[in-house]
């Protein structure tokens, strides 16, 4: 051998029989679909505000009393004429929508003017997670189609292609895919990453990426089979589908169970004398 008949340690797996699956990977965006402002519909202070940022809210329910600059004139009139009581009393300002306080522009005693913002409500189970996808893919994606989205946090939710909007972003050429999360409790603009299956195969023989070789230009392939535990053996082989970790083998070259190195097979002649470590 010209390796002097000195075994050379290396590490070798067995090729494996299983599902392999090929993924596409987009960045995604929560966001509340919708929305309801609620607005001051007069002129004055407000006098009484319950609520803080993050407060739960109802359809109907009060969310502030506003005081005018008429109202308080009135004080010193009711004192003489009782009668007049009704119209000093501070008006309230219903929430038109049932959800969370996600913008609070206003606080006690603060003057507002008629048509001013003071809150924005977000209803939670308007929540989806907004994904630009390269025109490209649009043949392979659609309603329906099974995704997984991926937190920051490494929980993953396991999912669906809820709908689209028919525009196309004219800078990325991307089309807008919507993943409705209508139970999950996630804040809006969260980044997250929503992968996709391109394509899969059931129960076919694979391996690990690293024990492939190739030539320069990526058109030979080939791996060190182990023979007896003692010989490694340059066997070429015909690649299928293949993912960060996984290749699979479409050739019959190679079956299932036979061993092939790992580690330590670079530039390793055919028929070296090796010792599996």
């Amino acid at each position: 051998m010209e390796n002097g008949n000195v075994p050379i340690p290396v590490q070798a797996v067995t090729v494996q029989q299983q599902d392999i699956a090929a993924y596409h990977t987009f960045n995604g965006v929560t966001v509340y679909q919708k929305k309801e402002n609620i607005r001051a519909h007069v002129t004055g202070y407000i006098s009484w505000l319950p609520y803080e940022l993050g407060s739960s809210i109802r359809a109907g329910q009060t969310f502030a009393h506003l005081r005018t600059k008429e109202q308080d004139a009135l004080r010193e009139a009711v004192l003489i004429d009782s009668t007049l009581e009704k119209f000093s009393q501070p008006l309230g300002i219903q929430s038109n929508g049932t959800g969370i306080i996600t913008a609070l522009n206003v606080q006690k005693n603060d003057y507002v003017a008629e048509g001013d913002l003071l809150a924005t409500i977000a209803e939670p189970s308007s929540l989806v997670v907004q994904v630009n996808v390269p025109f490209v893919y649009e043949n392979n994606l659609g309603v329906g189609t099974p995704c997984e989205i991926i937190l920051g946090n490494d929980r993953t939710i396991v999912t669906q292609i809820s709908g689209s909007l028919p525009i196309i972003d004219p800078i990325p050429q991307s089309h807008i895919f919507l993943i409705a999360l209508p139970k999950e409790q996630l804040p809006e603009s969260l980044n997250v990453q929503v992968r996709i299956m391109d394509r899969g195969h059931k129960g076919v023989k694979v391996l690990p990426v690293q024990a492939v070789q190739s030539n320069e230009l990526m058109t030979d392939f080939w791996v060190m089979k182990v023979v007896q535990d003692t010989l490694a053996v340059k066997q070429r082989i015909t690649l299928g589908l293949q993912t960060d970790a996984w290749t699979e083998v479409a050739s019959d070259s190679l079956q299932v169970n036979d061993k092939v190195v790992t580690e330590g097979a670079y530039q390793m002649q055919d028929s070296t004398l090796i010792s599996v470590q």
